[in-house]
């Protein structure tokens, strides 16, 4: 096997991890959304949202990880406000 094809088995095996983190993630943020129906809430919270972000961000050290961790991110909360709805 080549050093490419075992690099992207490992691509494979990190996508299926983070396929199932989302999963269960969505699964929270479905039952967000019912309590935010249930009390009248708006679907969208800006500063929840940047907070996210910011955690997120920190996690990284190299500025253009940082950048490509707020691009997913932002990605997985639009989808999640869809999903609350």
């Amino acid at each position: 096997m080549s050093e490419l094809d075992v690099l992207r088995k490992d691509i494979d095996r990190l996508d299926k991890e983070i396929g199932e983190l989302l999963l269960s993630r969505f699964a929270v943020v479905k039952e967000i959304g019912e309590v935010k129906k249930r009390d009248n809430l708006p679907i969208t919270n800006a500063s929840r949202e940047e907070e996210v972000i910011a955690k997120v961000r920190s996690l990284a050290l190299d500025p253009s990880e940082k950048d490509a961790l707020e691009t997913a991110y932002r990605a997985i909360i639009s989808a999640s406000k869809n999903l609350e709805k």
